[in-house]
């Protein structure tokens, strides 16, 4: 049989940027977990969304090991063809399609003004888990190859968030600082019993595509030093992150950020988020995605 599938390019502000997600449409399918997982190995991509008509909740998300939590990417690429294929709500000047993660419900507003690309936002209520206990910041600084004067400095201090995945948050303070980093894995290997989380995400003032007000990366034990991969999956931590900080204001607040080097597939990803009184964090992550090409997969 041909199953159809659509490549995505995702928080991409033109062709070949951001970050690629296929889309696999099961209409009138049946696959089990383990065939998924043999597509998404097929693709080679971080993931691989697939979308079963029919089903209470549509839309799944594999990569050859396995099932994963919807992430920012995911959510956008999966949100696009949902509308393709009629499964979005039309809403008028938009339409809305949703997804349900751990008890919680996703809503993601596809702009409907442009079939070859278009915005999406989707809107989440974080309810994060904050731990400011973390190592010392020569500590943390020996473990990412870097000089400490890099990471220390006023405004922010290194955090672990924990929304999906628990994750170190490191201020850097360019992001020249951020692109040169790398895991010395002895040194990391000593902190690692202290942070529980082998995830890490460093993040600079300013910008490399000179489009935003940060610059981030993930970094984790199990990443070659020079990949840069997407960082969609943080984004609910790190919009916890900021709201968390002391000279945060009550109210709704707007930020963008970009990842990639200025070799690799950038991306630009947007946020805003509202801080009130309390745990909970309303927040809305969005950004660009550009249809890139459909194709068949044959499959018996």
């Amino acid at each position: 049989m041909a199953l159809d599938y659509a490549l995505l390019d995702v928080f991409a502000n033109a062709p070949f940027q951001g970050t690629q997600i296929p889309v696999v449409k099961l209409e009138g399918v049946e696959t089990s977990d383990a065939s998924k997982m043999a597509i998404a190995s097929e693709f080679q991509q971080t993931e691989t969304v697939f979308i079963e008509p029919g089903k209470d909740m549509p839309v799944s998300v594999f990569n050859g090991k396995g099932q994963q939590l919807f992430g920012a990417h995911t959510i956008l690429a999966a949100s696009y063809v949902a509308h393709e294929m009629g499964l979005a709500k039309d809403e008028g000047a938009f339409a809305s399609f949703l997804f349900r993660q751990n008890q919680q419900l996703i809503e993601s507003f596809i702009d409907t003004g442009n079939s070859a690309s278009g915005s999406i936002q989707f809107a989440r209520v974080l309810t994060p888990t904050i731990d400011r206990y973390t190592p010392e910041i020569p500590r943390l600084a020996a473990a990412l190859n870097i000089d400490e004067k890099h990471i220390s400095f006023s405004k922010y201090k290194p955090m672990v968030v924990s929304v999906d995945t628990p994750t170190l948050i490191i201020p850097v303070t360019k992001p020249e600082h951020v692109l040169a980093a790398s895991l010395n894995a002895e040194r990391w290997a000593d902190l690692f019993g202290g942070v529980y989380t082998s995830e890490l995400f460093l993040f600079a003032p300013g910008s490399i595509t000179g489009s935003s007000e940060f610059h981030g990366r993930l970094l984790n034990p199990d990443l070659p030093g020079d990949v840069f991969p997407p960082i969609g999956n943080v984004m609910p931590e790190f919009i916890a992150y900021l709201a968390e900080q002391q000279d945060t204001a009550a109210g709704t607040h707007t930020l963008s950020i970009d990842r990639g080097s200025p070799d690799t597939r950038k991306s630009i990803l947007h946020a805003e988020f509202d801080k009130k009184p309390g745990k909970e964090v309303k927040c809305r992550i969005g950004g660009n995605v550009i249809k890139m090409g459909v194709g068949e997969l044959l499959y018996s």
